[in-house]
């Protein structure tokens, strides 16, 4: 089965069992963003374990380098 969600106000398909994680993975992401789901923001230690539902709204906040 397949999931509509949103991600960063853009329309995307993902498996059902998707994970944070995964979905970081799939978009070619780091790890190590920001993630808020339906406006609540998701801890590092769940994004292994998170799975996202039918209409979720992900924001996502790459992290900045450079010093």
């Amino acid at each position: 089965m397949v999931l509509n969600i949103w991600v960063n106000s853009k329309e995307l398909n993902v498996s059902e069992n998707c994970t944070v994680s995964s979905l970081l993975k799939e978009l070619g992401l780091s790890s190590r963003a920001a993630i808020w789901i339906n406006g609540r923001q998701v801890f590092m230690r769940d994004y292994e374990t998170m799975t996202l539902k039918e209409k979720d709204e992900i924001k996502i906040i790459r992290p900045l380098g450079g010093g």
